[in-house]
């Protein structure tokens, strides 16, 4: 009516004691904001973080009942989508137990996320560098925190997919590049030369720039 003041809903708020039930309920709010906060919510049923993870990977990576969920279903994450679990492994923080999850997964998929993965320790790296998949093998050839060992390894690699990953980079030592311009393969040999006549040209422009 005329005069009268209209009143916006009332916020959703999630309880500390939000139930099982209310939550499941609160996880197909509208209100992204609202799912969010389910997905960090300690009494989300862990089937229901699994949907959440793949539209809120930080909020599930950061709920506080992971120690309880991890010793209560051991297996969890293999029951989980594959997009949740990539979406998890996307994050920095995901923990080394999670990495340890996906490092034994068949899915390519899973492999090649990991290998993405910013924050892999030297072992890691080491391991994915002889997977089976190429594929694999190429994300790990286009970090740049592979030792010179390992980038010399991966320049000899038998797929000429993953040398062409190592050929597109500016940044390898001397005995990399010496090894891919003996490349068998023609087109790696052409992208080696590509990169490194930009890099030096890329230099010397930044020479011409120095104040002299």
């Amino acid at each position: 009516m005329a005069g009268e003041t209209e009143h916006s809903p009332e916020p959703t708020v999630l309880r500390p004691g939000s139930t099982a039930s209310e939550l499941s309920f609160l996880a197909v709010h509208g209100d992204a904001p609202v799912r969010a906060a389910v997905a960090a919510h300690p009494n989300t049923p862990a089937e229901l973080l699994g949907q959440l993870a793949a539209e809120f990977p930080a909020e599930v990576l950061g709920n506080l009942a992971w120690p309880l969920l991890r010793l209560a279903q051991p297996n969890l994450l293999k029951a989980w989508p594959e997009a949740a679990v990539i979406a998890l492994l996307r994050l920095p923080q995901a923990p080394e137990w999670f990495r340890h999850h996906a490092a034994k997964s068949d899915s390519l998929e899973l492999q090649v996320a990991l290998a993405r993965h910013p924050a892999l320790s030297p072992a890691e790296i080491d391991q994915l560098a002889r997977h089976s998949a190429w594929v694999v093998r190429a994300r790990i050839a286009a970090r740049t925190d592979v030792s010179a060992e390992l980038l010399h390894t991966l320049a000899h690699d038998p797929d000429y997919g993953v040398r062409l990953a190592l050929a597109s980079r500016s940044d390898l030592p001397a005995s990399s590049v010496a090894a891919l311009r003996r490349d068998p393969s023609h087109f790696v040999r052409q992208v080696i030369e590509q990169t490194q006549r930009a890099s030096l040209s890329a230099l010397l422009f930044l020479l011409c720039l120095w104040p002299g």
